[in-house]
């Protein structure tokens, strides 16, 4: 196997960005329940295992901390349909998925060279903020089940109801339309709390596209100009 892609399998963050790319399509496009819900659990359960073994020394215990009873209550949610249940999951879920975010943000934008692990981290967190805002429409919208209008043609084929995990289907593919700013319009956030979250994540996803092209280029003329 040839050094480079040696390097790049057994980086920092290959193993997360891995288990986000099938978190993400799992939960988009499967459309058997079970098969879907399968694919997400152990998806989220390998994200939330190496993203403990991820992070520094210093962030391990409160990783640990947020992560061991997100995975708890994401299987318990599996076996047990209990409305209160369903609130604590998504709400651990997206707080513990915001944290894993800004630390992997603050490792990428750390790193005083470009390399292809550099290059990775930037995809993963650009994956954790679709992936974390998905879950924070799941959880507005079960709390305010009428703060997103979705079309009828939409809502028939995506099988639109209330969020019953916090990986919904089209919670995640409203997030990264959204996040990448195509907006088909085949989703409305009527009030006005789905809106402000709606902006926001929007204007996350152009800041954080604009700021990280500045750094790699930066670095690389740094890089450059050395003797």
């Amino acid at each position: 196997m040839p050094a480079g892609v040696a390097r790049l399998l057994g980086g920092r963050f290959t193993v997360l960005t891995c288990a986000l790319v099938l978190l993400a399509t799992a939960g988009t496009t499967i459309q058997d329940k079970a098969a879907r819900e399968i694919a997400v659990g152990l998806a989220f359960s390998v994200l939330l295992v190496f993203a403990m073994l991820t992070v520094g020394q210093q962030l391990r215990i409160a990783t640990v901390a947020l992560a061991l009873p997100t995975l708890v209550s994401h299987w318990l949610l599996r076996h047990l349909e209990l409305p209160a249940l369903r609130y604590v999951d998504f709400a651990l879920t997206t707080v513990f998925l915001a944290f894993l975010t800004l630390v992997i943000m603050i490792t990428v934008f750390r790193d005083q060279s470009v390399t292809a692990d550099t290059i990775v981290g930037a995809v993963c967190v650009y994956l954790l903020i679709g992936v974390t805002w998905g879950t924070a429409y799941a959880l507005l919208a079960l709390a305010v089940p009428d703060s997103l209008s979705v079309s009828p043609a939409l809502a028939r084929v995506g099988h639109w109801g209330e969020p019953t995990s916090p990986f919904t289907p089209l919670l995640l593919y409203y997030s990264f339309t959204t996040l990448s700013t195509i907006g088909y319009g085949d989703v409305t956030p009527l009030s006005t709390g789905a809106r402000a979250v709606s902006v926001l994540e929007g204007l996350t996803g152009q800041i954080y596209l604009a700021v990280l092209v500045a750094r790699l280029v930066g670095l690389h003329i740094a890089r450059a100009s050395r003797p």
